[in-house]
């Protein structure tokens, strides 16, 4: 990764002098060196709030992932409670069915 930075940085500071030269600037070579030093420490800088800012997205995709699974556990706790009364309801309707059919039985 520093390396990724040092090369950004100094190709900044060559876009920078390039421009410079271009533009009929002729500055010194010390200006030219400060003003790429400058380039490089901007480049340096948003790198590091680049950095800063992944960081940040790959800790809200964790709470996200978290929420997420708790979502899906109360989910199936739901579920689990669902069938639960599903199951009670169908053995009341089949003991219902059974009296009734008794009673008919008994006639």
């Amino acid at each position: 990764m520093r390396a990724r930075r040092a090369r950004f940085a100094g190709a900044a500071a060559a876009l920078v002098l390039a421009a410079l030269m271009a533009s009929g600037c002729g500055p010194s070579a010390e200006e030219s060196a400060e003003r790429a030093e400058a380039a490089a420490a901007q480049a340096q800088a948003a790198s590091v709030r680049a950095q800063a800012k992944a960081a940040l997205a790959k800790e809200q995709a964790a709470d996200a992932q978290r929420r997420a699974d708790h979502a899906v556990e109360l989910f199936e706790a739901a579920t689990a409670e669902f069938n639960d009364a599903a199951n009670r309801f169908d053995r009341l309707r089949r003991e219902q069915q059974e009296q009734d059919q008794e009673q008919d039985d008994d006639r």
